[in-house]
């Protein structure tokens, strides 16, 4: 029963004329309609100002700053010495440490500002509703549909054990009635 009731939400995929009318699965005939609206509430819902605030929150800034200190560190110590071999005779874990603190500091500045600047930019190249649009659309139906199938296996088996309960009880209270 739900195994057909599933069929005709998915099949046809395709639409067919039968006597003149056009047959589609409800699903198929959606899909573009759902897609439409998934990408209208994704515009909405995922914005950039919430992207840039939780960028710009004081905890991410945090995580920001660690990281820089970590990569400047390494770049100190690795990189530029690595780079300017005459460094390696003349620099100090002092040295190392200022100038680590000052390159963090700088960073810590440019970041906020590095930030602001590039999430328009981003917002404007990543289109997040056609992008949404375009996966609902090109979504193939037989994947949801098999995963559609697998999941309700589960909960079917459930619901039709009880139903074979309900069945033999009321079976049985209708022969008692009967024979009494």
């Amino acid at each position: 029963m739900i195994d057909t009731l599933i069929l005709f939400v998915f099949r046809p995929y395709d639409p067919i004329k039968i006597l003149g009318l056009s047959v589609q699965g409800i699903l198929p005939s959606l899909q573009n309609e759902i897609a439409a609206k998934a990408g209208e509430w994704a515009q909405q819902n995922i914005s950039t100002d919430k992207m840039e605030s939780f960028l710009l929150s004081e905890e991410s800034l945090k995580e920001m700053h660690v990281y820089m200190e970590e990569k400047a560190d390494d770049f100190i110590r690795n990189k530029l010495t690595e780079r300017i071999s005459l460094l390696k005779m003349f620099i100090t874990e002092g040295i190392i440490n200022q100038a680590k603190e000052v390159l963090v500091e700088q960073l810590d500045k440019m970041i906020p500002e590095l930030i602001q600047g590039i999430i328009p930019k981003v917002s404007e190249k990543i289109n997040i509703k056609s992008t949404v649009e375009n996966r609902i659309k090109n979504y193939p139906l037989q994947h949801l549909e098999m995963e559609m199938k697998a999941r309700a296996q589960k909960k079917l088996f459930s619901l039709k054990l009880l139903f074979a309960v309900l069945g033999f009880l009321l079976g049985f209270v209708e022969i008692s009635l009967v024979i009494f």
